[in-house]
């Protein structure tokens, strides 16, 4: 009787696991989905497509902790040069993902960046760029005065 029970409640303990992990898939894998085609799986970019989004550029742009969240909620448009190059074309908004799965994204990506542990997003970061105005050319304007055109 007793094997019984704890079968019961190691299954439901299983399920209830489950159901937080596909709650919130990993940002490893949030970033495999939604932006390793374009940027690679270690974030060096890809020529004449998309930008790396590590590198010197992202000590900068990293200091303004909102631009990220500005990025994946309002997604970018225009030119923005990186090393030198000049990329032109549209980065997607994935506001589609809920405020807690962006946090997990965003975290992944400073992590690819070598930001510190602390640097760690969360989903009240993601309200607050919702709940303010934005567009692709406003945000490759704000990136414009942080690093320059």
């Amino acid at each position: 009787m007793t094997s019984l029970r704890t079968r019961i409640v190691v299954l439901l303990l299983a399920a209830a696991c489950a159901q937080v992990v596909s709650a919130q898939p990993a940002g490893a894998a949030l970033y495999a989905q939604h932006c390793a085609s374009c940027h690679q799986a270690d974030g060096s970019g890809t020529v004449g497509l998309a930008p790396m989004i590590k590198g010197d550029h992202w000590l900068k742009l990293g200091a303004d902790r909102s631009y990220l969240p500005a990025i994946l909620v309002h997604g970018l448009s225009g030119p923005i040069k990186v090393n030198g190059q000049v990329f032109v074309g549209s980065m997607p908004a994935v506001a589609e993902l809920d405020d807690a799965s962006l946090a997990t994204l965003a975290s992944h990506v400073r992590a690819l960046q070598g930001a510190p542990g602390d640097a760690a997003y969360t989903a009240d970061d993601f309200k607050v760029a919702r709940g303010q105005a934005g567009s692709p050319p406003q945000t490759r304007a704000r990136r414009v005065r942080i690093v320059g055109p």
